[in-house]
């Protein structure tokens, strides 16, 4: 069997391919020490980034010494190093004052030597350059026709900063810089030298999303715009955020053209640095190995395979969980085996998400799912296809007990080795849900049972495991709590049906006060008792005069007489009080006594009643 050199399969890894290094026109790595502190950068990486693409524009000279540093011995956390050439197309954006050139970038297959594609490839740049058309003129006159070179590329600098008046040659930069700037490529020309034979299955192409972004929209330009970026296999953009990328490629989206966004760090500085545009500010995850052929496979399943964010799901999933991830499963001989046949000696590494284990008729793939089922402690070790007592464990023999197996979780604990002629111990947890082929033949069978089967019993089981813990309420099974859970429905349904009889009740009660019979009954009493009222008003005796002894209304001196001894009783009173409050207070009180019982005999007089009402008190 050969051996893979990535065996756990498509794993989640960081790719970031777009990175400058010391050695690229532009950048602004520390000197000097450039290059140690510039690998010393990407040996820090976290280790999720497996494969970076260097940037240097049009030279590959820092791709050079990034293979020199690795077979000395550095790198060596990166498992990909990809060469890429990032040119300036005459395809132009912006306004008249200010193009901005669209990036395209060319992604080569490590199998391509740097010198090979120095040869085949930007060589055969000389044929299909142009010079920004500000400077034209000025260069052809020069007659600048040169393969593109540091030094060709100097020399056009100094052809463009000597065009230009006195005053602005200050806003120039460096010559070397000038020159590429406003070298541009045709794009048609780069297409047909991409197409050839030797170039074919080992190159990719990017746009720069950003300068593709700014061609204007407009019926001259928008077959052109919408060509240039579908033609690619991929479209690049150094997003601040992930949300910044998620906006980018909603735009995309929404334009209808290829999405196939990749975040890259577009790195010109070190990972300490403040800039967006640094070493590891990388979002993109890809699900494949770290190959220029995995990088291919993106191009079938994007969806599936790529992934820009923090962490991908399936990433966070094995690193909290860490103890319900197998990492690998161990077979071998025991110490004391007799069996002489090499059954077993295995050493299996496993994909943290999908495994399908697929084979030939007698490969075993049924011993090799009874060996985890075995291990993960499964309840349904009796129906095992492989390891039962008509095969693997016959009495005969009982190859099973010279063998054994362990498996490692990725928090690096195990669970064995265990023999495989034992089974799990009674009530071990179970760590792998495991169905042998025999078992779903044997519940799937049972359907017309109804649900009392062992298919129901599995179903609710499956179910019932995937229920919080919190919300199973200290229930064991599936039975149990929604049993629990049955009872408080049904007495919230017996309160509810009760306070609907209520209310119905009450809503006849008021359909039958409103209806027209009953109002025509309510309207004849209450008619009723206005009559009867009416007939009481009409009854009523005059209002009686009160009358004194003559037979007439007293007078207003009678009244002021029939009160004057209430008058005096009142100033009694008032001056049994006096005479109380001047006295000392002493124990002979016969004086106080005796007005006060002269005060109440005169009181009592007052207010005993008139022989007869018609009468005159005395």
């Amino acid at each position: 069997m050969t051996q893979r050199k990535y065996p756990r399969g498509s794993e989640w890894r960081k790719w970031d391919l777009h990175v400058h290094t010391p050695e690229s026109l532009m950048h602004s790595y520390p000197s000097p020490g450039a290059w140690e502190a510039f690998l010393t950068d990407l040996e820090s990486l976290p280790a999720e980034f497996a494969v970076i693409g260097i940037n240097d524009y049009i030279f590959l000279d820092g791709y050079k010494k990034l293979l020199e540093a690795r077979n000395q011995g550095r790198l060596s956390n990166i498992d990909l190093i990809l060469p890429v050439v990032e040119l300036r197309i005459d395809k132009f954006g912006g306004s008249d004052s200010h193009l901005s050139r669209v990036n395209f970038h060319v992604i080569f297959s490590d199998e391509l030597s740097p010198e090979f594609i120095e040869q085949q490839f930007i060589s055969a740049l000389a044929a299909s350059y142009q010079i920004s058309p500000m400077y034209k003129d000025a260069v052809e006159r020069a007659r600048w026709e040169m393969v593109p070179t540091r030094a060709s590329l100097e020399k056009l600098g100094e052809l463009i900063i000597a065009s230009v008046p006195e005053e602005r040659k200050r806003q120039f930069g460096a010559p070397l810089i000038e020159g590429f700037n406003n070298l541009c490529f045709e794009y048609r020309a780069l297409s047909a030298l991409l197409d050839k034979p030797h170039f074919q299955g080992k190159v990719l192409t990017a746009v720069g999303k950003t300068e593709w972004a700014d061609i204007e929209w407009n019926d001259h330009s928008i077959a052109e715009k919408k060509n240039l970026i579908n033609a690619a296999q991929f479209v690049f953009v150094a997003a601040e955020t992930p949300a910044a990328w998620e906006r980018a490629r909603r735009a995309l989206d929404t334009g209808g053209v290829n999405s196939q966004l990749l975040d890259c760090s577009d790195a010109h500085a070190l990972s300490n640095a403040t800039t967006k545009d640094r070493i590891g500010n990388c979002f993109t995850w890809i699900i494949a190995d770290p190959t220029f052929d995995g990088l291919r496979h993106l191009l079938h399943s994007y969806e599936d395979r790529a992934f820009v964010g923090e962490f991908p799901p399936a990433v966070l999933r094995s690193r909290n969980r860490p103890t319900r991830v197998l990492s690998e499963v161990t077979i071998t001989k025991t110490a004391d085996g007799r069996e002489p046949a090499p059954w077993f000696d295995a050493h299996i590494v496993l994909n943290p998400e999908l495994i399908a284990i697929i084979g030939n008729k007698g490969s075993g793939k049924s011993a090799l799912a009874d060996i985890l089922g075995l291990l993960g402690n499964t309840p349904r070790f009796e129906a095992f296809s492989f390891l039962n007592t008509d095969k693997f464990r016959s009495p005969k023999g009982n190859k099973a007990q010279s063998f054994e197996a362990c498996i490692e979780w990725k928090d690096s604990t195990k669970s064995g080795p265990k023999c495989l002629a034992d089974n799990p111990e009674p009530g071990a947890p179970e760590t792998i849900r495991y169905l042998p082929q025999h078992y779903l033949e044997t519940v799937c069978n049972e359907l017309t049972h109804g649900s009392d089967g062992q298919f129901y019993a599995e179903l609710k089981h499956v179910i019932f495991s995937h229920v919080p813990q919190a919300e199973q309420l200290g229930y064991r099974t599936l039975d149990q709590l929604l049993d629990h859970k049955s009872e408080e429905i049904r007495s919230t349904i017996a309160m509810l049906a009760a306070d609907m009889h209520r209310i119905n009740a009450e809503l006849v009660e008021c359909d039958r006060q409103l209806a027209e019979e009953n109002r025509q009954r309510v309207r004849l009493a209450l008619e009723e008792k206005r009559r009867e009222l009416k007939a009481h008003d009409d009854a009523k005796p005059p209002e009686p005069e009160t009358l004194g002894a003559s037979g007439q209304a007293p007078t207003s001196e009678a009244a002021g007489a029939a009160s004057k001894p209430q008058l005096e009783i009142d100033a009694a009173r008032a001056e049994c009080h006096r005479s109380i409050q001047n006295q000392p207070l002493r124990n002979d009180s016969k004086p106080a006594t005796r007005s006060t019982r002269d005060l109440t005999r005169r009181s009592s007089f007052v207010q005993e009643p008139c022989p007869s009402a018609g009468s005159s008190c005395p």
